[in-house]
């Protein structure tokens, strides 16, 4: 039931985020910032967008021990959670070292819609659970803050990240243990950005070499 995956498409050998805060990795991972050959939006068309959703909320529930809640998209629902994986993916973009860190959520385009209400009740076992008893887009959407919230209180949320490659956006968990990452792959983004750098560098210093040979 896991096949669509957002996240699987990265083949990522480390960078997974734990427990619930995998659906927020989920929802950044649908789509990446506009590129010339990245994968597909998962959220531009209403099939692939349900099919995914299937699957996220599959693992959601395995990973936290919870029914998942049986949500439903329709056409309507995408450009809405468009706009919030957008703002969720600038917030974990203030993320790492030369970040703003301290940006608020208006600060990174902050979205907050109405209807988007968090369901918490106290179950048989005595565990307080939580879900929505929203539909559609609000209904993903609820999920997310909470699994946010979760994340901020026990501390996992510094560590959630979108990669730093201006053609990237990957969303990725720093299992680092200084917390220093900024690209999801050092391999792809991280040789790409240094790449890119090295011939600013280049460029800079024979521009300064041709003014003192004109001089």
């Amino acid at each position: 039931m896991m096949k669509a995956l957002a996240t699987d498409r990265l083949r990522m050998a480390t960078g997974r985020a734990p427990g619930g805060l995998a659906l927020v990795q989920e929802l950044l991972n649908t789509g990446m910032r506009p590129q010339p050959a990245g994968p597909e939006d998962l959220l531009a068309e209403v099939d692939a967008a349900n099919r995914w959703l299937d699957s996220a909320l599959a693992q959601w529930a395995a990973a936290t021990g919870q029914a998942a809640p049986a949500l439903r998209l329709a056409e309507d629902d995408l450009v809405q959670l468009r706009r919030l994986r957008e703002s969720v993916r600038a917030l974990a973009g203030g993320h790492g070292p030369g970040s703003a860190t301290a940006a608020s959520a208006g600060d990174a385009g902050g979205f907050q819609p109405a209807g988007v209400n968090v369901a918490l009740w106290i179950g048989a076992d005595g565990q307080v659970r939580r879900g929505t008893g929203a539909t559609g887009w609000r209904g993903l959407a609820a999920l997310v803050t909470a699994e946010i919230l979760l994340a901020q209180h026990t501390g996992l949320w510094p560590r959630f990240k979108a990669c730093r490659h201006p053609e990237c956006g990957a969303a990725f968990y720093d299992e680092s243990r200084n917390n220093s990452r900024v690209w999801h792959d050092v391999r792809t983004c991280g040789n790409r950005t240094n790449l890119a750098n090295s011939r600013e560098r280049r460029r800079v210093g024979d521009s300064a070499a041709s003014a003192e040979a004109v001089a």
